[in-house]
């Protein structure tokens, strides 16, 4: 029974032709169906385990180490930014490692290894020029050597031109350093450890690059604008193989005098929660956590801890923090219910002073210096050259030129014309209402300080930072930096002179007469301007918290694969003072 069966069944397959095209289809279904079920058990997305070095230059050879990324490179690649490595970048490629070429032009962002199976997990990459980061120095006859200076005695915010060798024949992380005077606090605990050898009798600041203080670097010439807060003594060029001899150097300030005075130290905690973040395997989310900045006036900032770990330290003046999800689509930190992410920094701040004789202020002459084109335009903080400013200006300065007293007058003018609010208005307030309202809060007059300053040609920054009181308490504040030639920045806090409520560790009598051209030592800085943070994910989400404490254009990063999660950023913390 069974024979006639099979020959029934084979008599209708040589008889029909429709009969044979079907078992030819179920043959075929047949065999891709076992095909793909093989490819899709053997078939595993890549996985990076690890990146031989994170913060590279054009042209270094790197190894990704990892699994599941075959055995030749076929169809697969190597994206970096967003962007996929040609192929003349690939050294080897094997199941378990990966060794590249990093290419030129390069940008800062994710690394991800994409095969037909998929897209690996994330990992980092940043280009070396672009962070500031210690680097051990190197002794052995290349170290920089400083051959002879332009000049002798020189104006602070002059050219200065430094001939030598070994300078590098790139900027990078290099620096030049000026000495920068002393507190009269810090003198006298000098000489109460007069035994001892550790004590450093001279400080140092660099130039800024924030000031566009460098106007010219190669491995023999640095052309440098004596920067802030430099005073005679000694200056020396620092990069990557160590540091020259350092020479002597007066420096001389125009028609005024600048002094610090108090010097505080500041434990401060910046913080940040996470919580209920969704997304699906592999998204990331980044956060970026603010860094003080380090000026004349804030010499010192040093991170004592973190918790957890950075991503990055110092990248675009923030710490990078990464927050991965895994397999699940749980996050690195699924077992808290919230992520808290902070750093601890002690910092130290002196008070400014300055006496200026207004009628020996320099005119400005060279309006050409990067200086002077960026900080007297509009940018995305400060409103200048709108309509209602160029009307209003005339009425305020009159026919003076003077950059000092044009400041004073206009300083003079908004606390005698507008009222300060203790509360912040809303984030998205726009601080030019303050011209019909009469009023506003610190952010308002600072904003409006700094856009009536560069409207009338006077170089003008926004600082923002935390306001210190006698309580330890801190809050978000603003002030204004202005720019004189052959002398440097001028601090001026119009909130403060205008009444806004604050217990000062010593009390000021004239509040108005002392915040312009003074600053006490219980403002923090963060950011100088407006802090343009790059993107570190591709297509990424990101955003931008107006009226904090710090000005940058990214706070936090999300890849587009991320759906929600809730995030709440603390205002900084003291938790001591020294």
């Amino acid at each position: 029974m069974r024979l006639d069966s099979e020959h029934n069944i084979f008599y209708i397959i040589r008889k029909y032709a429709l009969a044979r095209a079907v078992c030819l289809v179920v043959i075929c279904a047949a065999v891709i169906g076992f095909t793909s079920l093989i490819s899709y058990t053997v078939k595993e997305k890549p996985v990076i385990l690890s990146v031989s070095q994170q913060i590279g230059s054009p042209g270094d050879t790197i190894s990704i180490r990892g699994k599941f990324f075959n055995d030749k490179k076929e169809s697969s690649f190597v994206e970096i930014a967003g962007n996929r490595l040609t192929e003349s970048s690939y050294v080897s490629w094997n199941d378990d490692e990966i060794i590249i070429t990093i290419p030129a032009n390069t940008q800062d962002g994710l690394v991800y290894v994409v095969s037909t199976a998929g897209r690996s997990n994330p990992d980092f990459f940043a280009n070396r020029s672009a962070i500031p980061i210690s680097v051990p120095q190197n002794t052995i006859f290349t170290n920089p050597v400083i051959t002879s200076l332009s000049a002798e005695k020189i104006f602070v915010g002059q050219l200065l031109t430094i001939n030598g060798k070994n300078f590098g024949s790139k900027k990078a992380s290099s620096q030049v350093f000026f000495s920068t005077k002393k507190t009269e606090q810090q003198i006298t605990e000098n000489s109460l450890n007069a035994g001892n050898p550790l004590e450093e009798g001279t400080e140092y600041i660099h130039a800024s690059d924030i000031d566009f203080d460098y106007e010219y670097w190669s491995e023999s010439e640095i052309k440098v604008y004596v920067p802030d807060g430099a005073f005679t003594g000694y200056v020396y060029v620092e990069n990557e193989n160590g540091q020259s001899v350092k020479h002597p150097l007066t420096v001389l300030q125009r028609a005024g005098v600048k002094n610090y005075g108090t010097k505080n130290s500041y434990l401060v905690q910046v913080s940040a929660d996470v919580k209920e973040i969704k997304g699906t395997k592999d998204s990331v989310l980044s956060l970026r956590l603010p860094l003080p900045q380090t000026t004349g006036d804030q010499p010192a900032v040093v991170l004592t801890e973190s918790d957890p770990k950075p991503l990055l330290e110092n990248y675009d003046n923030t710490s990078v923090f990464q927050i991965v999800m895994d397999k699940t689509g749980k996050n690195s930190y699924a077992q808290l219910e919230k992520i808290r992410l902070s750093q601890n920094h002690v910092i130290t701040v002196r008070s400014v002073e300055t006496w200026i004789d207004i009628d020996n202020v320099a005119i400005p002459k060279d309006r050409s210096r990067m200086l002077y084109k960026t900080y007297t335009k509009a940018d995305k903080l400060i409103p200048a050259d709108t309509p209602e400013l160029i009307k209003l200006l005339p009425s305020i300065i009159y026919q003076s030129i003077n950059p000092y007293r044009q400041a004073k007058l206009i300083y003079e003018y908004m606390i005698a014309n507008y009222k300060i609010e203790e509360t912040p208005r809303k984030n998205d307030s726009n601080s030019l209402s303050m011209l019909t309202s009469k009023k506003g809060d610190a952010y308002d007059f600072a904003v409006l300080y700094a856009a009536l300053l560069r409207t009338a040609g006077v170089p003008a920054k926004l600082m923002s930072g935390i306001l210190i009181d006698a309580d330890k308490l801190a809050k978000p504040h603003w002030w204004v930096n202005f720019y004189l030639d052959d002398f440097g920045w001028v601090p001026a806090d119009p909130a403060l002179g205008a009444g806004l409520e604050y217990n000062s560790f010593t009390a000021h009598s004239n509040p108005a007469k002392y915040y312009f051209g003074n600053l006490d030592a219980q403002h923090i800085l963060f950011t100088q301007g407006f802090n343009t943070v790059k993107n570190a994910i591709s297509n990424g989400k990101t955003v931008n918290i107006q009226k904090s404490y710090a000005a940058q254009s990214i706070w936090e990063e999300a890849s587009s694969d991320i759906t929600s999660y809730s995030s709440f950023w603390n205002t900084p913390a003291v938790l001591g003072v020294y």
